[in-house]
């Protein structure tokens, strides 16, 4: 009777492991990558020309074989928090009807528009108002972070959640900045700077020649530089491209680059403008001291002198309060006294 009992026993302890797995859902996302959306892309449901926007994949953790399948409901918020300072929390939401995990399942938002697989939807009215009279003239929402909240509820009473957002900047428009129009008195590594108020944007530079009668017509030839960029500059490479030449003229432009859904990239393209190099084959470190200047303004103009008086050299070392400080960190220095010059209340050069 002892030996029936232990055998009992051992068999409940290596069994009651198998009963204690309780399957868990990883939720995982893939999003377009977009600045801009229309009021359609996000009320996917109604929409008359949907367009891929996200992918969700549920997968079953936990488990195998058969018990990797699980019986869920999924629910999905949208929260739009405004450029401008407005907020709608579940401005949209959306319920699913029950379906089955069989170890994985996906879902894009153009599934979602299966009327079998929905049991509710609908979008809160004030936030619909605000975004059509918003829409309605631009024909896109507006800037802001729009986060998708998902929550998934399995049959078991858990609920597991996550989350994606996109970051809408709507681009308008690109402004060059420098180097002015027609400037005569570049260097021959310029620090270009534009206005855009997008992340990504492409910078394409080409030689103006002899009997090219307009800056649109430089423009179908060969490009010195055509290079994307993360940020609002770009300063001329100093190996790897063709050098810009003293005394001979260029043109340039900036295309903002944005993505839209349906993963169509789309571009923003500036007015062209001309410069010419000037004499002197100045480093890229002088190119920067010489844009530093400029920066400044006729108020520091002594201590630019005193560097030319003295024939100082730039020694490759950049250093800011007695602190090292690399090129970019330089550029958008010079980017933050382009937009505030009255800041600056001492410069000096050692």
């Amino acid at each position: 009777m002892r030996t029936s009992l232990l055998l009992i026993a051992i068999l409940v302890a290596a069994v009651l492991p198998l009963y204690a797995q309780v399957p868990t859902i990883e939720i995982t996302t893939v999003t377009a990558p977009v600045d801009v959306l229309t009021l359609q892309d996000v009320d996917f449901i109604n929409s008359t020309s949907p367009k891929w926007l996200f992918t969700i994949d549920l997968r079953v953790k936990g488990v195998v074989g058969a018990a990797a399948s699980v019986d869920a409901t999924m629910r999905l918020f949208l929260d739009a928090h405004l450029s401008g300072g407005e907020s709608f929390p579940s401005a949209l939401h959306f319920e699913s009807a029950l379906f089955t995990i069989q170890g994985s399942r996906s879902f894009t938002n153009l599934d979602l528009r299966n009327p079998d697989l929905r049991r509710g939807y609908g979008m809160d009215p004030a936030a619909k108002r605000h975004f059509e009279e918003v829409a309605l003239p631009a024909g896109v929402l507006p800037a802001g972070v729009y986060t998708f909240r998902i929550e998934v509820e399995s049959t078991r009473q858990q609920i597991f959640r996550a989350t994606f957002k996109f970051v809408l900047s709507n681009p308008s428009r690109v402004e060059l900045v420098f180097p002015v129009d027609n400037d005569a008195g570049v260097g021959q590594f310029p620090l270009f700077q534009w206005n855009y108020d997008g992340a990504r944007a492409r910078i394409s530079i080409f030689e103006r020649l002899p009997g090219q009668s307009s800056p649109e017509e430089a423009t179908s030839g060969v490009p010195h530089v055509i290079s994307e960029v993360t940020g609002n500059s770009f300063l001329y490479p100093g190996a790897g491209v063709r050098p810009l030449e003293p005394a001979k003229t260029y043109v340039w432009f900036v295309e903002g680059l944005f993505g839209t859904a349906g993963g169509s990239g789309r571009a923003l393209r500036s007015p062209i403008r001309s410069f010419t190099v000037s004499g002197g084959g100045n480093s890229a470190i002088q190119s920067l001291l010489d844009e530093l200047e400029r920066a400044l303004g006729p108020q520091h103009k002594a201590l630019f002198e005193r560097i030319r008086s003295e024939a100082l050299s730039p020694t490759g070392q950049i250093l800011l309060n007695g602190a090292p400080v690399t090129t970019s960190e330089l550029v958008k220095l010079i980017e933050q006294i382009r937009e505030n010059p009255a800041s600056v209340i001492n410069a000096d050069i050692e």
